[in-house]
């Protein structure tokens, strides 16, 4: 068998090895390269055999080719080296290795290099290099707020718009615990809690997610934010990023839209309201004149019969719907009185139990199938306009007797309670579904199940409602459908 010759050894690495292999003689020519070294430049043996090694390196990367090279020949010792060749496509290739010389009798005969051609790792240095650029970049001049902490709640990382935003220097920041630095208050133990989960489970509902929320300015100042947090392991810990924006001008101009919206709804709910109570007291003004217009002409017709009875019992009805038109008018003076500012009252001492029962005895005869027990009646001081508040409790008996037909009490009592006189009005009526409770207050509000059956302005209890704010007190229902409700009105004691 055939011994395997050094020099085929020699051939075979020369010819299969990846590297790149070029020999060169004394003055920088071309003598042998290998096919590695052809391939990955793209030149045929002919190409560059004779040809000076300078032709095929990057012109800003020769004089330093040149430099290590006249080096090593003069110190006969071999040198890194890395430098940049031109494919024949014009293409750059990153290179790096040895180079040397071959030493014969003390002078330079040749000179080798054997280069790995570092081109991918070049690409992938450069890809490496551009994203941590581009993250920088991101970073420093992104539109974002950008804040690092740690497990600890220590922020590492503050970027300028977050200085911005909130008001720090990075460099004071840097360290403090971000739950007491832009946390508010009302929602630092949720912060805690989520940290707390997931460090034992891994997960939490805030991550990954947009939220608006609140945040606190270096000023003290609470402002809107969107936040995105996102997390991160590093070795054993872990770190979470999160990313904020001020919207704070975007919520100002959503609350105005908002406003804006609510301001025409209401305008024109009001407007409907008001088309609505235009027709309802045009029908209720005009229904008494009818009626008075109607006894009037009676009672032309029997004075000259000379039947005197007749004709007063005509007067005594047509003086009763005289007062309830009378009374109808006063309702609307009222109402814009109470638009205008203008509702004015004449304040005095008033003796409550006294005035109570006074009220009472005065609508009694009015209400004909209704009679009113006084069942609790506290001595009590206040000041108030009396003929105003007669006025509440008139409206309130009314409508105590008009929403209960066919029962037959109405029950008032007042009670102290702290600063406050409580005074109620129990009927045992229809009552009032609770949906309408908070409404019936105010202006031009009629309850749709009740009001078709019942007649009224729907202007009445804003007006109790108005008189008793003015005396600085309130007034609330409590009702259950089918059993009955109950009015009060609480007054401040002198």
């Amino acid at each position: 068998m055939a011994s395997i010759s050094f020099d085929d050894h020699f051939k075979d690495l020369f010819d299969n090895i990846n590297d790149l292999i070029h020999f060169l003689k004394i003055d920088g020519t071309i003598e042998l390269v290998n096919p590695a070294w052809l391939n990955t430049l793209g030149y045929t043996l002919d190409e560059v055999t004779g040809k000076s090694i300078f032709s095929f390196i990057h012109p800003d990367h020769i004089d330093d080719y040149k430099l290590i090279r006249d080096r090593t020949m003069l110190y006969q010792k071999s040198n890194e080296i890395k430098t940049i060749f031109l494919a024949k496509d014009g293409s750059h290739v990153f290179l790096q290795g040895q180079l040397g010389c071959s030493i014969k009798n003390g002078i330079p005969v040749y000179t080798r290099s054997v280069l790995r051609n570092d081109s991918e790792k070049r690409k992938a240095e450069k890809l490496v290099q551009d994203r941590d650029r581009r993250i920088n970049t991101l970073f420093k001049s992104g539109p974002d707020a950008i804040i690092i902490i740690n497990e600890k709640q220590e922020i590492l990382e503050w970027n300028p718009k977050a200085e911005q935003i909130f008001g720090y220097d990075a460099e004071e920041i840097k360290g403090k615990l971000i739950s007491e630095i832009i946390i508010p208050v009302q929602y630092r133990e949720a912060h805690k809690k989520g940290m707390a989960h997931f460090m034992k489970t891994g997960e939490g509902p805030v991550l990954n997610t947009t939220i608006e929320i609140t945040a606190l300015h270096k000023t003290g100042k609470e402002f809107f934010i969107n936040l995105s947090i996102s997390s991160v392991k590093v070795g054993e810990g872990w770190l979470f990023i999160a990313f904020l924006s001020d919207i704070t001008k975007r919520k100002q101009t959503e609350e105005a839209l908002m406003k804006k919206e609510t301001e025409l709804l209401k305008s024109k709910i009001l407007e409907e309201k008001r088309d609505e109570f235009v027709s309802i007291a045009s029908h209720e003004l005009k229904t008494p004149l009818t009626t008075i217009k109607a006894y009037t002409q009676l009672a032309l017709v029997h004075l000259s019969s000379n039947k005197i009875e007749k004709v007063k019992d005509f007067l005594i009805k047509s003086d009763s719907h005289i007062a309830k038109l009378n009374r109808l008018i006063s309702e609307l003076l009222d109402v814009s009185k109470i638009h205008a500012g203008k509702l004015a009252l004449n304040l005095e001492e008033i003796k409550l139990e006294t005035f109570l029962r006074s009220v009472a005895d005065n609508i009694q005869p009015t209400l004909y199938d209704h009679e009113i027990i006084l069942k609790k009646n506290e001595p009590a001081l206040i000041k108030g306009d009396v003929m105003r508040l007669e006025q509440v409790i008139i409206n309130l008996f009314t409508n105590a007797a008009k929403y209960s037909p066919g029962e037959n009490k109405i029950i008032l009592n007042s009670d102290l309670d702290g600063n406050e006189v409580i005074i109620s009005i129990q009927d045992f009526g229809i009552g009032i579904p609770e949906g309408h409770l908070e409404k019936i207050f105010t202006r031009f509000y009629r309850v749709d199940e009740i009001g078709t059956n019942f007649n009224g302005l729907g202007i009445g209890l804003y007006i109790s409602a108005e008189i008793i704010k003015q005396h600085n007190g309130r007034i609330w229902v409590k009702s259950v459908p089918g059993e009955g409700s109950i009015f009060f009105l609480a007054l401040p004691l002198i």
